[in-house]
């Protein structure tokens, strides 16, 4: 192959990188990909049909880089064929991701008492180069009962506030969906767990 590393501009999370890595046959017998695996299930891959002597054929690869902002994506691809000389082929796929919004943190835990004050805060910041303003911040079902939400804005910041509402003992588990003016990503989630405790005795 001409290519086993496709390497990618910075692209910003949740965006599909995709790209054809040209397989060619230069052998005598026809050249079957018998399957492909990749190494996560956020990255899928399209095999050609037997690749005829002389010819060439693509492996598209798709990469889904949602939950890679601030890191490096890089997965690899093996492919395996019915060439003796050379059975599997490993690929990869890689390049930097940059954030939308850096959020810290992504998941809140209220942990106490009834009788004690429990608050949390996360703070959003917006990748200025793709600025946004948030419209509305909205718990789902599941934990809209048992906490409040504040927002205040800091400067190029915001500050989300997530107070326990629960008065007895016991567990919630939700999300905050936090939505957005922005095209690229309408919506944010903060992930909230509540751990109410008895108080001892």
């Amino acid at each position: 192959m001409p290519e086993k590393t496709f390497t990618f501009d910075s692209v910003l999370e949740g965006m599909a990188v995709t790209h054809a890595f040209v397989i060619e046959n230069h052998g005598t017998a026809p050249l079957k990909v018998l399957k492909v695996r990749t190494s996560c299930g956020c990255t899928t891959a399209q095999r050609p049909n037997a690749i005829a002597p002389g010819s060439s054929g693509e492996l598209v690869v798709n990469g889904n880089t949602g939950g890679y902002g601030g890191t490096h994506f890089n997965k690899s691809i093996t492919v395996y064929t019915n060439d003796p000389v050379a059975p599997q082929i490993r690929l990869w796929i890689k390049g930097p991701v940059a954030e939308f919004a850096h959020i810290v943190p992504l998941k809140i835990v209220l942990r106490g008492t009834p009788d004690d004050a429990i608050q949390a805060q996360a703070t959003i910041t917006p990748n200025p180069d793709h600025p946004f303003r948030i419209l509305e911040i909205v718990p789902d079902v599941r934990i809209a009962d048992n906490i409040d939400v504040r927002m205040e804005r800091q400067g190029a910041d915001y500050r989300i506030a997530i107070n326990n509402r629960m008065t007895t003992p016991g567990q919630y588990r939700g999300r905050v969906m936090i939505r957005t003016d922005s095209a690229l990503r309408p919506q944010l989630t903060i992930y909230v767990i509540g751990q109410i405790n008895a108080k001892k005795a």
